[in-house]
């Protein structure tokens, strides 16, 4: 009798996770691997189906790559005419000038001459996309010289360790600190967003995420981070 519970305290049963062997109190291993399997398949099933649920399983990821056409004007500057195509008016005769000279005097005299409209120019209508478009390395450094913004999708400590020279970094596991980056940020502008490389999702789950949310040029480079230094394009280090 344990004087500190009275005289109706009794001792725990070992039946639980213990059993005796003659003397000997041993652990039932078997009973605690038994429930430790028994929670995972809980935990596993309460998180397939909760929504927020963590992903568990990586999936497959499935690339819309854009074309150059999309990506670039192809018109040329100007056109060349084949030497073919050029006829050669005929030569007039003094008398044919100076009829000719005269009428056209006459016609000035007899019209009032308006002033025409100048044309409106018509503003080229921003491309917009029903998902994110997948672009290669070249096409990310043709959009990098022509002054797109970059975004960097992975944690802030790679991102100081080296980046693409003027990206900005955003990082999908930490996306509420950096709200303010991304509020700055046109929705009618073109983005790329990278991480890593082939291997990292932040890129593709950063550029869905911002597409859902307006943003209408949103592109992935694949190739990311790796591919980039391993061209020797231009990047900012600490």
């Amino acid at each position: 009798m344990n004087p500190a519970f009275g005289t109706n305290y009794k001792k725990p049963s070992l039946a639980g996770f213990y059993f005796k062997v003659g003397d000997n109190t041993i652990l039932s291993f078997k009973k605690i691997f038994t429930i430790l399997f028994i929670s995972s398949l809980v935990g596993i099933l309460v998180n397939h189906l909760n929504p927020d649920g963590l992903m568990l399983i990586r999936e497959k990821v499935e690339l819309n790559w854009v074309s150059d056409s999309l990506l670039f004007d192809t018109t040329l500057d100007s056109v060349a005419i084949p030497e073919d195509s050029i006829v050669s008016e005929p030569i007039e005769t003094e008398f044919q000038k100076a009829i000719e000279e005269q009428n056209s005097l006459e016609k000035v005299d007899n019209v009032q001459t308006t002033k025409t409209d100048e044309p409106v120019k018509e503003e080229k209508e921003l491309q917009t996309f029903s998902e994110p478009k997948a672009v290669t390395l070249e096409q990310a450094f043709k959009l990098f010289e022509s002054g797109v913004t970059f975004i960097d999708a992975r944690d802030e400590s790679d991102y100081l360790a080296g980046h693409i020279k003027n990206s900005i970094n955003i990082p999908f596991d930490d996306l509420d600190y950096h709200k303010q980056k991304l509020e700055s940020l046109s929705k009618d502008k073109p983005m790329v967003i990278y991480c890593a490389g082939t291997e990292c999702d932040l890129s593709h789950l950063l550029a869905n995420l911002l597409f859902d949310q307006g943003y209408k040029q949103v592109y992935v480079f694949f190739g990311g981070w790796v591919d980039w230094i391993n061209a020797n394009y231009l990047v900012d280090y600490p």
